[in-house]
């Protein structure tokens, strides 16, 4: 449960996210400090429920949506550890690669690897070429997901492919299962940090699904 503390409210104050005779939206997850609430309440800004909105006025509908800044406030953080799942698809995906002598992809599945594992350290940043300047950009793979209809939900590949290439695939669709019950768990784009992480693992996907075929 994330608690709003006056601290918080009074940053969100400075930095103009809250407004005098505004609206303060909380989720059903969220608390405010009694403190918070009488700084709220000193500034007429209104404290409406996430499920409030409906059938309201306008001034409701409109509520500010309070981003999430802290990592310790987002959806993704108690459940990184998830990712460690992928710890074992990978190393597996590296010994098949060494032992088909793909010396080259067992490098960049383990490029991949330390990337996960710094995520799952709470290192996230904006691009995954952050991590490792040689790697395309979040949006360079994103048009490559695009073009090649990894969206789709169909199997992309034959029995008859290698063994390393059905562990690649198989780790491409680990990979967006555990995206996607982060996506169900966050809140929209308020949350920018499970936006990152989301946008991180599509970046990762492409790249494991450029492996394997």
């Amino acid at each position: 449960m994330s608690v709003f503390t006056e601290a918080k409210i009074r940053k969100l104050y400075r930095e103009s996210v809250l407004a005098d005779n505004g609206v303060f939206e909380l989720n059903k997850d969220e608390k405010l400090t009694p403190a918070a609430r009488g700084f709220l309440n000193d500034h007429h800004i209104r404290i409406i429920s996430s499920g409030q909105t409906k059938g309201k006025t306008a001034s409701a509908v409109d509520a500010i949506r309070v981003p999430i800044t802290n990592l310790e406030d987002s959806a993704v953080y108690p459940r990184l550890f998830r990712l460690t799942k992928l710890y074992t698809c990978f190393l597996k995906n590296q010994r098949e690669l060494h032992q088909a002598f793909q010396d080259e992809k067992c490098e960049q599945v383990g490029q991949l690897l330390n990337i996960v594992e710094q995520i799952v350290g709470h290192h996230i940043l904006d691009d995954i070429s952050d991590y490792q300047t040689d790697l395309p950009s979040n949006a360079e793979l994103q048009a490559i997901r695009v073009s090649r209809q990894l969206d789709q939900e169909t199997v992309m590949m034959s029995y008859q492919e290698p063994t390393w290439q059905l562990n690649c695939y198989e780790t491409y669709i680990e990979t967006t299962l555990l995206r996607k019950e982060l996506e169900q768990a966050a809140d929209g784009d308020r949350d920018q940090f499970a936006c990152k992480v989301s946008q991180l693992l599509k970046s990762i996907e492409v790249l494991l699904w450029l492996i394997a075929s």
